[in-house]
């Protein structure tokens, strides 16, 4: 199961931002189908990365991320991997998935795709 971070309940496009992503699409890699769930840790990446590694999830998808956070899912033993900042939907993420398209972030490589970025929080108060 990979973890795609999500703008809204109803986005089909992977969202900028990472810990400060509202909702996140739990993506079964084998059949191709998702659920939505609400970003319990919202508003702290390390909290984010704490709820999606308490969630059975293996891999997950980012387009910013920083290092505090990789480095913390890596830990965990959750694979992350880069968009490459390209704006993906659900769908192109699972086929690219199965054409093994993305770069798994790796700590020898993690200066060159990690990248904080600069977006201001979207999550409701807690």
């Amino acid at each position: 199961m990979i973890a795609i971070p999500l703008d809204k309940e109803e986005s089909t496009v992977i969202s900028k931002l990472y810990g400060n992503s509202p909702y996140f699409a739990f993506l079964d890699e084998e059949t191709g189908t998702f659920k939505v769930v609400k970003n319990n840790g919202c508003g702290d990446g390390i909290d984010t990365a704490s709820f999606i590694s308490s969630q059975n999830i293996d891999s997950t998808i980012f387009y910013y991320m920083g290092e505090k956070v990789y480095n913390y899912l890596d830990e965990k033993g959750v694979k992350v991997y880069s968009s490459s900042k390209t704006h993906l939907t659900l769908d192109e993420i699972y086929r690219d998935l199965l054409d093994k398209k993305y770069k798994l972030v790796t700590k020898e490589n993690s200066s060159t795709l990690l990248d904080s970025g600069s977006s201001s929080c979207t999550c409701t108060p807690k």
